[in-house]
């Protein structure tokens, strides 16, 4: 099991300095991590070494924001947070937030009654996600948020909850007594991958051995293979951790496997070239996509999605549900030979339709 993360200091706004889940944070911090109080109108901190607990005066709940031209999973998103303790290499937070805290919203009652108010509407099934701008289990032994994202969801079967991650911090959710809808997932890359360019995550050991304790606990899993790296003997490693995932959990206990290809904005090579001019990943042939980020060929992710779409029907079963991340319709038909309409993947991975949509008919 990997080491428990702890942030360096603590700053909390004054305003929800006696908020509940402020005290009860505060209560599972170790004695020697620093506390301080921001007034209002004092500068923000700086650094994700950082923890800051605030108000979250907007939204906590929005459609996943895809890219233009891209085909529409039906995701939404519920940000309990901003920022990542980790140090990905390619993270887009590390371009876009670089200074941001570690920040957690202390006004839950807040987002519960938008969550709350939004599932009224919703008499289909929907998936919702609390890891697109932090990681939804890195701090859970601080939060406990896998304990309010139980309580949350378990009155409604139609909403499934997707906690991703990249640790194996699972200890305070499978100790909630979670729902059959509140689904784990992991990220996933090759083990040397991770090393180099996943620091301060947990192992791909870990993050197996992780997946397979919540699904012997009749709870399902997903993975998410993103960002797919074309290194030198790319399809070896891929396959020998496809062939892992399935060692490690059995194929009926995965809800949905993803698969993504390294993408960027030209930006991100324009103004930090400099900081990334020692990791090969960055130095391979991509080109501009209307989305205004930078990808392999056309070709060569075809080539990725064709192959994962082979060995995980290969090894896992046809029963697996696989898609794609940030992708055309034309990708679609051309890699898994599917004909997307709308709404068509959202309902292939709530398990409204199957047979038609499945990629390895």
């Amino acid at each position: 099991m990997s080491a428990k993360l702890i942030p360096a200091s603590v700053v909390v706004d004054r305003k929800v300095w006696e908020a509940p889940f402020t005290l009860s944070l505060l209560g599972r911090l170790p004695k020697n991590v620093p506390i301080t109080i921001r007034e209002e109108g004092e500068a923000k901190p700086k650094g994700k070494r950082t923890l800051f607990i605030t108000h979250e005066p907007g939204s906590f709940l929005k459609a996943c924001p895809c890219s233009p031209g891209v085909v529409e999973c039906g995701y939404h998103v519920f940000t309990l947070g901003f920022q990542c303790p980790y140090a990905c290499s390619y993270c887009f937070l590390r371009f876009y937030a670089p200074d941001e805290p570690l920040t957690l919203y202390a006004n839950l009652d807040d987002a519960a009654r938008q969550f709350k108010d939004a599932a009224k509407g919703w008499s289909q099934p929907i998936r919702i996600g609390t890891g697109e701008f932090t990681d939804s289990l890195a701090l859970d032994h601080l939060t406990n948020h896998s304990a309010y994202l139980a309580e949350l969801v378990r009155p409604y079967p139609n909403i499934l909850m997707e906690v991703k991650t990249k640790s194996d911090n699972v200890e305070a959710l499978l100790g909630a007594d979670p729902p059959e809808n509140l689904i784990a997932a992991w990220s996933v890359n090759p083990p040397g991958f991770i090393g180099s360019d996943e620091g301060g995550t947990a192992t791909l050991a870990e993050r197996l051995h992780a997946a397979g304790r919540y699904a012997k606990a009749g709870r399902r899993v997903a993975f998410h293979f993103d960002p797919v790296v074309m290194v030198e003997g790319w399809q070896d490693e891929y396959l020998a951790v496809i062939e892992r995932i399935f060692e490690s959990v059995a194929p009926e206990a995965v809800a949905w496997i993803s698969v993504g290809t390294l993408r960027f904005p030209k930006r991100f090579i324009e103004e930090w070239g400099g900081k990334l001019c020692g990791n090969p990943l960055f130095f391979d042939e991509f080109l501009p996509s209307p989305d205004g980020k930078l990808r392999y060929f056309w070709p060569r992710r075809r080539e990725i999605y064709r192959f994962f779409a082979a060995k995980v029907k290969e090894i896992g079963g046809i029963g697996v549900p696989l898609y794609l991340c940030m992708e055309s319709a034309e990708m679609y038909s051309s890699a898994l030979g599917w004909p997307v309409e709308e709404g068509a993947v959202e309902n292939f991975l709530t398990g409204m339709a199957r047979g038609p949509l499945l990629p390895y008919d």
